[in-house]
């Protein structure tokens, strides 16, 4: 039987089969659409992987050559190293630089063909960057530098492929700073806790050591004779006449109690006097007459006077005089060829009590260098610093009379009128006042009370011995350059004043890298933050830095923690003397004395530091030059062998007796912060580790 559908079943039909195959035909595009998503995401992971692995080949393959190029601990002298520096030392700030441009970057032509037969869409690109570098010195009471930073080198590798970039950074710490350790670099001596106690020398009247200690000589400026950056005689003097010549000199630091320094006497290579000296001929001196100014004269010498002279032998004949007043300045002589034990006494010119108070030796420390032209360190001393010399009052005698005035001129030498040292309980109105030679011919016979109405006004005009501050002698020797005639002292011009400890201020360019009181602990303080290696001994700071020729290759701050107290010897015992040194930096030793035995810079664009955190002794066990600058202010300079320093020199105190051997401490002008060249002994230092970021 045949069944036949009604129109209306039949359209039933179609409409549920039509429904059923656009469901089939949406499953069939979702799963199409989804394979294929699968499909695609699985080729952009897989191109994302190649991708990265192109930048890890970037990085692989070119990191060798990268650091090659850079140096690896970034030493002194590459090339790369020097246009780094200019970089650094040229900007005020560097927050993005690429730096391909001074590096041997064909890595990346080699990368490209590389990259080009993996695949034509394919590409590494390698680029070296200076990022995020900010200041770390900035603090003016400790130092502040705007030339010290902190921030990153970065290797920055991006590989491409079929669309898909990745990225990949290796990032290494980069510190910049000057490898002289803050406000010492303007230090010739720096003395934490100075005494009085210097004055120890036995010299002669030309200022030859007889016996006993020797001294110290600090040079303040470069010398012809410098090992290193000698200085031109030409240019030393010509700088000499500037008043501010302080301003670029090494400074003096005596710190403490009041120091008095009895000077030395003479012109020759340890005579400190020579200010007030002609000095045209180091071994033959004469004193300069200085005149006494007009406010401090007495009423009397105004007047001319009428006195009875010594002429005649059978009566008292009377003769018309003028007086006037000058004297001489000279220094502490303990013998000369006349009297074997203290000769600046010899004729009674000076007081007994002068005598117990000042004795007649004269200071270990010899603060302007010698008496030689260009030689006089002319610098700024700071701190309770007292210089004491003897001088000698000389009574102008002018006689008005032709007569006697022949005679008096006729006698060779003039007759010299000086004027004793007197304490207040032996003067008296009837003092004879008589030649110094003990002559009676020619001049007159004068008593105290012609002149002077009591002890005030002859204590003022007396010999004696005087102590002021140091700045008072520095500010005479302009008049020694200026080449005034009728010189007076003290000097009425002051170019330099007397700095009891007042605040300091170290500035270039405008930039002040020191305002304050300068307290050497700061430098300690400053050492600490820079140290980039720690060693525990001595022996194990020697077995990593000595190199295979026994050179100290150093060009780091590292800090020695030295917990067995051993001391530590430069260079070691059993090693060639001096130590040389290749590539600079500094070492702070945390316990244990140091000895040093001679230290010599490979290249004067380098310079070495060596710091001594705790008390300490400091001792000098060889005449061999030591190139280095030793802050210690906690130590004790010891007794040893006679010692020169090329650099400064700061210890709490000198241990001065009879067998210290004394020294030169030659300052280095070149670490000077306030000059150019200053900027030579940057270093720029490589962490030694990386830090890997990815994007």
């Amino acid at each position: 039987m045949i069944l036949k559908l009604s129109n209306h079943n039949r359209g039933f039909t179609i409409m549920v089969a039509l429904i059923i195959g656009t469901v089939l035909l949406l499953l069939s595009v979702v799963l199409y659409t989804f394979v294929s998503r699968q499909y695609t995401g699985m080729h952009i992971i897989v191109n994302g992987e190649i991708a990265h692995f192109l930048a890890e080949t970037g990085i692989n393959t070119t990191i060798g050559s990268i650091r090659e190029s850079i140096g690896n601990n970034f030493s002194a002298g590459t090339r790369t190293l020097e246009k780094l520096k200019e970089i650094f030392l040229n900007s005020k700030s560097i927050n993005n630089i690429c730096i391909n441009d001074i590096l041997d970057d064909s890595w990346n032509n080699d990368l490209k063909k590389f990259s080009a037969e993996i695949d034509k869409t394919a590409s590494i690109e390698v680029n070296v960057y200076l990022r995020d570098f900010k200041p770390i010195e900035r603090n003016q009471s400790v130092w502040c530098d705007p030339k010290a930073v902190d921030g990153w080198l970065v290797i920055e590798s991006v590989g491409k492929y079929k669309g898909a970039t990745r990225k990949i950074m290796i990032k290494r710490g980069i510190s910049v700073f000057n490898m002289v350790p803050g406000v010492m670099s303007k230090f010739t001596l720096y003395l934490n806790n100075s005494t009085s106690d210097y004055n120890i020398i036995r010299n002669d009247y030309k200022g030859m050591i007889t016996d006993g200690p020797q001294p110290i000589i600090v040079y303040n400026h470069a010398t012809p004779e410098y090992p290193v950056e000698p200085g031109n005689i030409a240019d030393i003097e010509k700088e000499e006449k500037d008043p501010e010549v302080w301003k670029k000199r090494g400074w003096i630091w005596l710190k403490g109690t009041k120091t008095r320094l009895n000077l030395c006497s003479g012109a020759g290579d340890l005579g400190e006097i020579f200010h007030f000296y002609d000095v045209s001929n180091p071994n033959v001196f004469s004193p300069v007459r200085l005149n006494t100014p007009v406010n401090s004269l007495p009423e009397t010498f105004f007047n001319t006077l009428t006195i009875p002279w010594d002429k005649s032998s059978e009566s008292i004949k009377n003769a018309h005089y003028r007086f006037w007043h000058s004297f001489i300045l000279d220094c502490f002589h303990d013998r000369s060829k006349r009297m074997q034990i203290e000769a600046m006494y010899e004729g009674d010119i000076l007081s007994s009590r002068e005598r117990r108070t000042y004795g007649a030796k004269s200071s270990i420390l010899h603060l302007f260098g010698d008496a030689r032209k260009g030689y006089q360190s002319r610098t700024r001393v700071i701190g309770p610093v007292y210089s004491a010399f003897v001088r000698f009052a000389n009574l102008e005698v002018k006689p008005e009379d032709p007569e006697v005035k022949e005679i008096f001129e006729s006698q060779s030498p003039l007759p010299i009128y000086l004027l004793r040292s007197l304490p207040y309980d032996n003067y008296g109105k009837n003092i004879d006042i008589t030649e110094f030679m003990g002559r009676k011919v020619g001049g007159p016979m004068l008593k105290t009370r012609m002149l002077f109405k009591n002890y005030d006004e002859y204590s003022k005009l007396m010999s004696c011995i005087v102590e002021m501050p140091y700045a008072e002698s520095y500010n005479s020797m302009q008049d020694v350059y200026d080449k005034k005639t009728d010189r007076v002292f003290p000097t009425a011009k002051k170019i330099l004043d007397f700095d009891k400890e007042g605040e300091s201020s170290i500035s270039r360019d405008g930039n002040v890298y020191y305002k304050g009181k300068p307290a050497i602990e700061d430098s300690i303080k400053l050492i600490r933050q820079r140290v980039q290696d720690v060693v525990s001994t001595p022996a194990d700071f020697w077995k990593k830095y000595l190199n295979e020729n026994g050179e100290l290759e150093l060009n780091s701050v590292v800090l020695i923690n030295n917990d067995m107290n051993e001391d530590f010897v430069i260079p070691p015992v059993g090693m060639p003397q001096p130590l040389v040194v290749k590539g600079g930096g500094i070492i702070l030793l945390e316990k244990g004395n140091i000895s040093f035995r001679g230290i010599s810079l490979a290249d004067t664009s380098e310079i070495l530091s060596v710091a001594a955190a705790s008390d300490c002794r400091i001792r000098f066990e060889s005449t061999i030059t030591n190139m280095v600058d030793i802050i210690a202010p906690k130590a004790e300079i010891d007794y040893g062998s006679k010692f020169e320093v090329f650099g400064s020199l700061c210890a709490k105190n000198i241990y001065a007796d009879h067998r210290f051997q004394g020294g030169v401490i030659r300052y280095r002008e070149a670490q000077d912060p306030t000059k150019s060249s200053y900027d030579r002994f940057y270093k720029i230092l490589i962490a030694q580790k990386d830090s890997y970021w990815n994007e």
